[in-house]
C-alpha cells in the first residue's frame, strides 16, 4: 500500500527561480545586507533578530518591490509537482521564513494561490515598512521567526517529505521521512546524516518519489 505522504516545501529559491527576499535586500541595502545574514548563518542573532534587522534596510516603495518579485517568477517544473501531487491526493504546503507578500503575488501569478502556505508577515504603512511573525514559537529549538517544525509536528501519520535549500529549513527537515535538498540545507543533511536526495527541479522529485511508492507497491524496502 501506498503510504500516505504530505509534502513540505520552501518558498525562496526552491519554488521562487531566486531568493526573492534576498534580490529586495540587494536592490535597497546591496552593501549592508550581507553582514547581518552571515551573523544569523553564523548563530550570532536569531533568524527573528536577522529579519527585524534586515526589514528596517528596506527602502524600496511598495510597488518597486512588487516589479521586482513579478520578474523573478516561480522554477515553472513547480506546476508539474503541484499537478503530481493533486493525482497522487498527497497534501503539500509552503512553508517560508520570508513574506506573504510576494508569495501571494507570485502564486497568484501562477494560478497556484488555491496552495495553503505559512510565512512571516510584511506590509507596507504610512508609518514604514512593519514585520510580524505570527508562527514564532517562544519553545521554538532555534528561535526562529517562523518555526517551522509545528507544521511537520502536527502531520502525524504521515510520510513527512521536505523540499527546501536553506538554514531555516534544517530543523524542519531533519524531523521529516526524507528530504530533497540544495545548496546550504545540502550541506546541513550531508553533515547530520539526514536521509536526503539532491535535486535541481521538481521534476527530479517527481521522479524519485515514482520510484519510491513503485518500490514499495513490490514490497522492496525503501
Amino acid at each position: 500500500m501506498k503510504p500516505k505522504t504530505r509534502y513540505f516545501v520552501d518558498f525562496d529559491h526552491t519554488i521562487s527561480k531566486r531568493d526573492v527576499w534576498n534580490t529586495l535586500l540587494i536592490a535597497s541595502n546591496p552593501d549592508g545586507w550581507r553582514e547581518i545574514v552571515d551573523s544569523y548563518i553564523n548563530d550570532k542573532i536569531s533568524s527573528r533578530e536577522c529579519n527585524l534587522l534586515l526589514a528596517k534596510s528596506i527602502t524600496l516603495s511598495e510597488d518597486e518591490a512588487h516589479d521586482i518579485v513579478r520578474d523573478i517568477g516561480i522554477d515553472p517544473t513547480f506546476h508539474n509537482f503541484v499537478d503530481w501531487t493533486k493525482q497522487h491526493e498527497s497534501p503539500l504546503m509552503i512553508l517560508s521564513d520570508g513574506y506573504q507578500f510576494y508569495i501571494e503575488l507570485l502564486l497568484k501569478q501562477e494560478g497556484l494561490d488555491s496552495i495553503p502556505y505559512f510565512s512571516n508577515q510584511m506590509t507596507w504603512t504610512d508609518e514604514g515598512i512593519q514585520v510580524e511573525f505570527p508562527l514564532y514559537k517562544e519553545d521554538c529549538e532555534r528561535d526562529m521567526a517562523h518555526c517551522k517544525c509545528q507544521h511537520v509536528r502536527e502531520s502525524n501519520g504521515y510520510r513527512r517529505i521536505y523540499v527546501g535549500d536553506g538554514v531555516s529549513d534544517s530543523c524542519a527537515a531533519e524531523k521529516c521521512d526524507f528530504v530533497y535538498a540544495k545548496l546550504n540545507l545540502l550541506d546541513y543533511c550531508r553533515e547530520n546524516n539526514i536521509a536526503h536526495k539532491p535535486f535541481d527541479n521538481f521534476l527530479e522529485i517527481i521522479d524519485f518519489e515514482e520510484t519510491y511508492f513503485a518500490e514499495v507497491s513490490n514490497g522492496v524496502e525503501a
